[in-house]
């Protein structure tokens, strides 16, 4: 198991198995931390790798709390809020509903660093934890974390003088118990589709991209509505959609609330991916911010590093008032909340937006080394 740009993704049975997430939780208990909050998405194999590293982990004398289906940004919130040493979410997040993964944060709610990420693979596979060689931990249930985020995120919220007709699609994902609800109790008309939860995944693949929303973008224009939104898999993701079914490109949502961040009077730092819009890049600076491209999926570890103010990835953004972690969550519920009091549409925000164009595709490699190609590109 090797962590990626964002936690470990692998094929659950093919590439990883119960026997590698014990191995994991061991190494997992050598960095010293005494508490640990585990949470999953609806996939069964995150559900089954979630007690995997609960018992690995109280195993080895550390004291557990399970959260069972609970989004990525709300289990990085509860670790922060409530003081555990160590936040676990198991998710693969936007990957196909055969993949399963792990993402770890720290107790201020960031991702781990690289370089603690690479002592737990160098400790897969020690000897020396488990077997007695400590008293259990204790493994409790958790049953209060969504009314925690409820409560903390209504904090950040005005009152509403505007109300909007809204489309959100959850990829029937751990998101769908959250925003179509948080956005009900704004006081909104709340639309929501694919808000059943589901392991796999059936009315759309987990990733909030164009194509796997056409559907979702049909039913936008077709009904009478504000605008709509969607989710990944495990509600770290957010992506707009036009009242006339246009999937808006990742960089404007990005865009739109580091603007609503700078007219709020902040200025500091910015931290962005290397592969976003030059656009956020200018208005940070047009605005007196310092701009640092950094690598994909550690935007937040320089923002915290720098005690910035917005970092940025397509389709994701941390906003350090509120965390040091990426949540669709609330950049939605912000962005809905920035609207309604000023009696705006989505429409008024865009069209002040610079347009640019950016161009992805993925390529899928067989009998693909990655060691080589870091070894080329090096020299």
């Amino acid at each position: 198991m090797k962590f990626g740009t964002s936690g470990i993704r692998e094929i659950y049975s093919e590439k990883i198995t119960g026997s590698d997430i014990i191995k994991l939780g061991n190494s997992i208990s050598r960095l010293g931390v005494k508490s640990v909050f585990i949470a999953n998405d609806t996939r069964r194999s995150c559900s089954l790798i979630a007690d995997y590293l609960g018992a690995s982990i109280s195993f080895n004398g550390i004291d557990v709390e399970l959260g069972g289906e609970l989004p990525t940004p709300v289990i990085a919130f509860i670790s922060k809020k409530r003081g555990f040493d160590l936040g676990v979410s198991s998710t693969a997040s936007h990957n196909p509903p055969e993949f399963c993964g792990v993402k770890l944060f720290d107790e201020d709610g960031i991702g781990l660093d690289v370089d603690v990420e690479k002592k737990i693979e160098e400790n897969l596979n020690a000897e020396g934890l488990g077997f007695g060689d400590f008293d259990y931990g204790n493994i409790s249930y958790d049953c209060n974390a969504r009314d925690d985020y409820f409560e903390e995120i209504f904090g950040h919220v005005g009152e509403q003088k505007r109300k909007f007709r809204i489309v959100v699609d959850c990829a029937n994902g751990v998101g769908s118990d959250f925003t179509p609800r948080l956005l009900g109790e704004m006081g909104h008309s709340v639309l929501s589709i694919n808000a059943n939860k589901s392991h796999n995944f059936f009315g759309r693949m987990p990733e909030p991209n164009a194509e796997n929303l056409v559907h979702t973008a049909n039913l936008v224009k077709k009904f009478d509505v504000d605008f709509g939104m969607a989710h990944d898999g495990d509600g770290d993701r957010l992506v707009l959609i036009s009242k006339d079914g246009v999937v808006l490109d990742d960089y404007i949502m990005s865009y739109l609330l580091l603007k609503i961040i700078l007219e709020e009077g902040r200025r500091g730092d910015v931290v962005i991916s290397i592969n976003t819009s030059d656009s956020i890049e200018s208005l940070a600076k047009e605005n007196g911010c310092d701009v640092t491209r950094t690598r994909l999926g550690k935007t937040f570890n320089l923002l915290k590093e720098k005690n910035g103010i917005f970092a940025t990835e397509p389709s994701k953004i941390v906003d350090s008032r509120w965390g040091y972690w990426e949540d669709g969550i609330y950049a939605i519920v912000k962005l809905v909340d920035y609207m309604s009091r000023n009696d705006l549409n989505l429409e008024d925000l865009v069209k002040n937006v610079p347009k640019k164009s950016y161009l992805q595709r993925n390529i899928v490699m067989k009998g693909f080394d990655m060691e080589k190609v870091k070894e080329k590109a090096m020299k």
